[in-house]
């Protein structure tokens, strides 16, 4: 069974917003242009991603997010806030609260719950990072959405320097670090491909992702996959809901015939780092890159 807490990723094809859809949807986001900026900014913002509350606070929106998604609920930020459930959302709850900006996410939200609220002429605005630089984009149109564009440059500014750190971190290694992979979850297996925005943070933390790009972005494995790949390093999500799963799982049994797990090379980062494309995704790539100490080494 999936895990109780839903990373921003599909779990069923075609269920969130995938690229061609947003392709189609497109001409009916809510865009800031020249003509917006006589608009007065959104006073009561439903955040319906753990990704898009994320962004919203970190531009110090809080006082005007009136609710925010289940899986939001270790943001600070988040205490006091409606809930709007998992990932498909209380539709009716969301509408009870007149709000005058719905921030979605393209792995984050319910496909038919996105064409409902659309056909309720709801203002919508999707977010869709595939990697970091998706990420900075995001935090840049939402900052634009609720005019706190200001704010968005100075979160910017700060991330990408602390990207730029990291990256340099990684390069001074002189080489590659140990082959990896990113378990999302271990019954069955769930792993992060090439294309993910987790994929991106090893690519930039410059451990080569054992997964193939042909797999996509969260292919579902089987062990012997994975013992065939035999990655140098494990990396896993963790948080409260998932830790009983990931340590029965590599205590023993089958997962024995992966190496690394056989042999403890195991990394475990917070999963509200590691599974969510806001602004905390560069907390993950420092966790891979840390500063006081190089990456683990491994085959």
């Amino acid at each position: 069974m999936p895990p109780p807490r839903r990373p921003e990723r599909p779990r069923r094809a075609g269920r969130a917003l995938r690229p061609l859809l947003l392709a189609l949807l497109l001409p009916v986001l809510l865009l800031p242009g020249p003509a917006a900026s006589a608009v007065p900014p959104p006073r009561r913002i439903v955040a319906l991603a753990p990704s898009a509350a994320e962004i919203l606070f970190a531009l110090g929106a809080d006082g005007r997010v009136v609710a925010v998604p289940d899986a939001a609920r270790d943001l600070p930020a988040a205490n006091g806030k409606v809930l709007t459930g998992g990932f498909t959302p209380d539709l009716e709850r969301v509408v009870a609260l007149a709000p005058d900006l719905v921030v979605v996410s393209r792995d984050g939200t319910d496909r038919a719950a996105y064409e409902k609220l659309r056909a309720l002429g709801l203002p919508l605005l999707v977010t869709g990072a595939r990697n970091l630089d998706g990420v900075l984009d995001d935090i840049r149109r939402v900052g634009e959405a609720i005019g706190e564009s200001a704010a968005a440059d100075r979160l910017l500014v700060s991330l990408a320097a602390r990207i730029s750190a990291a990256e340099r971190r990684a390069a001074a290694r002189g080489g590659p670090g140990p082959r990896t992979v990113v378990v999302i979850w271990p019954d069955p297996p769930v792993v992060a491909g090439p294309g993910s925005f987790i994929g991106d943070l090893l690519a930039r933390a410059r451990l080569p992702n054992v997964v193939p790009a042909r797999a996509g972005e969260w292919p579902r494995v089987s062990l012997e996959t994975l013992a065939g790949w035999n990655p140098g390093l494990v990396v896993m999500p963790e948080t409260p809901e998932n830790r009983d799963a990931f340590t029965r799982a590599f205590a023993g049994g089958p997962w024995r015939i992966v190496p690394a797990v056989r042999e403890g090379r195991v990394m475990a980062i917070p999963g509200e780092f590691l599974e969510r494309p806001g602004p905390r995704l560069v907390d993950a790539l420092e966790r891979l890159v840390p500063s006081e100490a190089p990456a683990p080494e491994g085959p």
